[in-house]
């Protein structure tokens, strides 16, 4: 009779073991329905930054019925990739946060992301937005060879991008101004604008872009100079669909005020997600 019960016990341990696995998988893995999802755009805040780098852009996106909110990704600084939220596939314009734990982002990160989401959920193409580190985060991924089991990048919002360098970084160019000739072309290039400068042949020929910097009065955001910014012009010369800048001068065209409720930047972000600026 112990024999039996002992038995008994491990079943019923075993299945109760097995219902739970059951019920992660199910938390954890996409539905499949069968149906189409829409592309998303994919948020990424700057260095430093946290999804309160992303809540208020987003949240003036969902005031419109056709955006919404649909997965958040946390990304731990091993790599780890942690997920929550539901992905309705009716949703029209569904948009995505993507998180640093460590505040750092990472393209090489950000293409397991798009990996998976390509994996997941069928997508062919995603647009993105980034912050800061986080729109150098983008193009460093955009001018990277191996981009087959990635969905197509389509528009590309970077919003106070220190492409060319910032103000403090340090190194041989630090407090040298940087200048822009006719073409576009900068008067120097700090190393990583080099290295993606070299690398923009991979850019994908088909993603339109929106390059938003600030002006606080003395041609910068107050971290990043506007040319530093603007170099993404010449990088991106002859390879993007289409590149549109547009400049901030009110009162939060401050580094870290441009994505604070900044109804401008708001607008330009509907704007060109949903077609009508170019």
């Amino acid at each position: 009779m112990k024999k039996f019960i002992t038995v008994l016990s491990l079943i019923l341990v075993t299945g109760v073991g097995l219902l739970l696995l059951f019920n992660i998988r199910q938390k954890t893995e996409p539905i499949q329905t069968g149906r189409t999802y829409h592309a998303p755009t994919l948020f990424v805040h700057g260095y430093g930054g946290n999804y309160g780098s992303e809540k208020n852009m987003i949240a003036a996106l969902s005031q419109h019925s056709e955006f919404k909110q649909v997965l958040n990704y946390t990304i731990a600084p091993d790599g780890k990739l942690t997920t929550s939220g539901t992905w309705d596939p009716d949703i029209k314009y569904p948009i995505i946060a993507i998180v640093f734990k460590d505040g750092k982002p990472d393209d090489t990160q950000l293409n397991q992301v798009l990996i998976d989401l390509k994996k997941d959920y069928k997508i062919s193409s995603f647009n993105a937005v980034g912050h800061s580190a986080g729109a150098n985060a983008w193009v460093n991924w955009a001018v990277t060879a191996d981009k087959d089991k990635t969905p197509e990048l389509v528009k590309l919002v970077t919003l106070a991008g220190p492409f060319n360098g910032f103000r403090g970084m340090g190194g041989k160019q630090d407090g040298k101004p940087l200048t822009l000739d006719k073409d576009g072309k900068p008067s120097f290039m700090v190393d990583f604008y080099q290295t993606m400068y070299e690398n923009r042949a991979y850019f994908p020929e088909n993603t339109r872009i929106l390059n938003i910097f600030g002006d606080i009065g003395d041609g910068s955001d107050g971290v990043v100079p506007i040319n530093s910014s603007r170099s993404l012009d010449y990088l991106v010369e002859n390879k993007a669909k289409s590149y549109t800048e547009k400049k901030i001068t009110n009162n939060k065209a401050q580094h870290s005020k441009l994505h604070q409720r900044n109804p401008l930047v708001d607008q330009y972000l509907y704007d060109f997600l949903t077609g009508d600026l170019q």
